[in-house]
């Protein structure tokens, strides 16, 4: 015996139904749709969690080796109190104070190290101190070779380091 025309269709209906909702379950459980997939910084600075301070994006922008260091990223706070966060390499510390609850960026706060011991493309050890917790952190040292970081250079100077010019080829 056959199925009649009305069965059919509906056999037909729910099979479609099953595989939409497998393939939709399919992409609920990897993530895909939700929103929930691990994401990996893009920046190239450093990420550290130091007492109540969040360091996120941390590295330094210098033109060389013992050249003065500017401080790119960010830190937040997530206590309610304010916090002192004291950043250090081997030469110097510099203070800073993040309100309770906010962000301190290093991009409109001008902070420096008056002296890297790396060059651009090292990185450079950098210890961050809030009361009583404090964490060394191996941090990128960038130069201007890269247009976005040419603006933070600390002698002002927005231009790229000097290029070696390239011989005309010969014919």
């Amino acid at each position: 015996m056959g199925m009649r025309p009305g069965a059919l269709r509906r056999t037909a209906a729910a099979l479609a139904a099953s595989a939409a909702l497998l393939f939709l379950t399919g992409c609920q459980e990897t993530g895909q749709e939700t929103g929930t997939e691990e994401t990996e910084a893009i920046a190239n600075g450093v990420d550290a969690d130091v007492g109540p301070v969040q360091v996120r994006s941390l590295l330094v922008v210098s033109t060389g080796d013992s050249q003065p260091g500017r401080l790119l990223g960010t830190l937040s706070n997530t206590a309610d109190a304010p916090a002192e966060v004291v950043i250090s390499d081997n030469n110097e510390e510099v203070a800073v104070t993040v309100d309770g609850g906010s962000d301190y960026g290093f991009d409109t706060r001008p902070t420096q190290l008056d002296s890297i011991s790396g060059i651009p493309g090292a990185l450079v050890p950098v210890k961050i101190t809030v009361g009583s917790d404090s964490q060394e952190l191996q941090v990128p040292v960038m130069d201007g070779t890269l247009e976005p970081y040419r603006p933070y250079l600390p002698t002002g100077d927005a231009s790229p380091p000097a290029e070696t010019p390239t011989p005309a080829p010969s014919r």
